[in-house]
């Protein structure tokens, strides 16, 4: 007959597999129906049957001639037959000594621990939880299966976590908020996938004859969650026309995320017309983190004037009065570059004439190598921004600048005759 399968197999997890036919083997032997010697033979059809395999060295395996437990012959063909479960020697030794150890407090004790010393989890498992029935006070028993004791009450960390508000997500104990924000994160990152699929397929369909419609798709576009696939398409993009319909839909979408890839593509795009497009909608949306993005880059390591103007040109157009000193600081910036002069990068040269041990000879001098200098840059968009600011013109005298914003920030003087 069909013995009952206790537990199930996992694809692809040999651990739990390794798991699942260990306790198979623990309920098959404590049911007091598998010898020595005997298989598991799980059927294609969900059956199961336990017996001796009779043709072993059959090859190439055509049918399994299989004598049951109870003694009846069966026969299957090797299609029927999904897997056979063989046993481990500790398993079948198990089988045969189980009997031998009484069912007290001490004999299934010392059962449990002889599973340990054989690697039987599963069925060490089912003695430990005997020893508790029969004493529940146990408390070996008690720790190896997991038990803590908790204001003089037994309990296992599962009990303890539920107790203490946690829930399971994932094999994890969390909070149950942190539950709800890991599965919201889950959600958005699906979703975000989702996103990554729809561009590159409509980035497709522009060369083709189905353009309209991917261009209806794009300006169509509202879900925040397509910000990371439109970033991503619009590193990579070599068109600017394609990057204006992607300016577009991040435009409409309207979340500080597709602001701030907005911003970004204002300063680093080659094309003007693609950057001043940025800067369109986020002047008619002005947000502080995308002011705050464009005073960093005002003051970049880099130094680099091009980087420096196009931050000034951007923060001009937020008209945002925060941006007044930094402005001030970045008139006029200094940056170092490399001069690579004759003779390459040796620090000596070999050169012609005299050499300085004695006339007319041929040696080596002191050559040429890299040369770093120190290069002024004045920053004339980053003038006209603060021209548009402050309606005032010093030009790029930075002192008088200065001077002007101190003055504009002295708090008015008390007169107490006034009070």
């Amino acid at each position: 007959m069909p013995t009952p399968l206790a537990a199930t197999y996992t694809t692809g997890s040999m651990r739990l597999a390794t798991a699942a036919a260990t306790l198979v083997w623990a309920i098959l032997l404590l049911a007091g129906g598998f010898a020595a010697g005997a298989e598991l033979f799980l059927l294609t059809n969900g059956g199961r049957v336990t017996g001796e395999l009779l043709n072993r060295d059959q090859s190439p395996r055509t049918t399994y001639e299989v004598q049951t437990a109870e003694g009846a012959r069966v026969t299957f063909d090797a299609s029927q037959v999904r897997r056979v479960v063989h046993p481990r020697p500790e398993e079948v030794e198990y089988e045969q000594i189980r009997t031998t150890y009484p069912d007290t407090v001490r004999g299934q004790w010392e059962l449990a621990q002889w599973c340990r010393d054989h690697h039987l989890s599963a069925q060490r498992e089912i003695h430990l939880k005997r020893v508790i029935e029969l004493d529940p006070n146990h408390a070996g028993a008690r720790r190896a299966l997991g038990y803590s004791k908790v204001d003089g009450q037994w309990a296992t960390r599962d009990e303890i976590m539920i107790q203490r508000g946690y829930v399971r997500y994932k094999g994890k104990w969390v909070l149950p908020q942190e539950k709800a924000d890991l599965e919201t994160r889950h959600k958005s990152e699906i979703a975000q996938q989702e996103w990554f699929k729809k561009v590159r397929l409509w980035r497709g369909w522009l060369e083709g004859n189905r353009g309209q419609q991917a261009r209806d798709n794009f300006r169509a576009i509202n879900d925040p969650a397509a910000v990371k696939a439109l970033s991503f398409a619009m590193k990579k993009e070599g068109s600017p026309q394609v990057r204006l319909l992607y300016v577009d839909s991040l435009s409409k979408i309207g979340s500080l995320d597709a602001a701030k890839v907005l911003a970004v593509t204002s300063i680093e795009d080659d094309v003007e017309e693609v950057r001043l497009s940025c800067l369109d909608y986020l002047q008619a949306r002005p947000r502080p983190e995308v002011v705050y993005y464009y005073l960093n880059r005002l003051r970049d390591k880099s130094r680099d004037p091009i980087v420096i103007n196009r931050a000034g040109f951007a923060l001009g157009r937020m008209k945002d009065p925060s941006a007044i000193q930094p402005l001030i600081e970045a008139l006029v910036t200094y940056r170092k570059i490399k001069i690579n002069q004759p003779g390459g990068d040796n620090p000596t040269a070999a050169g012609f004439g005299g050499w300085r041990g004695g006339p007319g000879g041929i040696g080596m001098t002191a050559g040429g190598g890299p040369k770093w200098v120190v290069e002024p840059s004045r920053n004339q968009t980053v003038l006209d921004a603060l021209a548009s600011l402050t309606g005032q013109n010093f030009g790029f005298d930075q002192s008088a600048w200065r001077d002007w914003y101190r003055s504009r920030r002295k708090p008015e003087t008390f007169d107490a005759r006034r009070s």
